[in-house]
């Protein structure tokens, strides 16, 4: 009779087998191909916007965009204390770009009472072309409010009866450029 591992129940227990190693080569192809697989995945998921889009803010006036992509102007706010962006007139062209929505960031809560928030402008590119963003800021009844626009309330105006700098509205105009 030849000497036999223990039987445990229906089953026998085996003895740990050692992993085979792989010849030389093929673990620097594997090693090699895992690599790139890795930075496949990195650039594809880049490339489909994943990351985000683009973002420009008050410094960065000039924007540069492919037909189909995405881009946000940044501008700080504190809409707790009165203080709001608007897309003004003359509207960009809608042939160029397209607006993609808005959104408020950050700056805590009303009950705060502090600033410190961002204001996000979404665009599309959808055409080749040049066009320009204007944006104005308006400080607390600086501006007449039309719902998604506002104008200057009254028009910014120089001289001794000038209101205080801080409280005039300031607008910041973007280039677009799609090519």
């Amino acid at each position: 009779m030849r000497n036999r591992p223990p039987m445990t129940g229906r089953w026998r227990i085996q003895p740990p087998r050692r992993p085979r190693r792989m010849p030389a080569p093929a673990r620097t192809t594997q090693t090699a191909l895992g690599g790139l697989t890795m930075v496949t995945a990195v650039a594809v998921l880049t490339g489909c916007g994943l990351t985000g889009p683009a973002t420009y803010d008050l410094d960065d006036t000039t924007v540069e965009a492919a037909p189909g992509e995405e881009f946000t102007l940044s501008v700080p706010s504190s809409a707790s204390l009165g203080e709001h962006w608007y897309v003004a007139d003359p509207r960009p062209d809608r042939r160029v770009v397209r607006a993609t929505g808005e959104e408020d960031r950050g700056g805590g809560g009303d009950a705060d009472g502090a600033g410190g928030g961002t204001h996000l402008f979404g665009f599309r590119a959808v055409g080749r072309g040049n066009t320009t963003i204007r944006l104005i800021h308006c400080p607390v009844g600086a501006c007449i409010d039309k719902g998604d626009s506002a104008t200057a309330s009254p028009p910014p105006t120089a001289g001794p009866t000038a209101a205080p700098a801080r409280s005039q509205p300031d607008y910041r105009t973007y280039t677009v450029t799609v090519e």
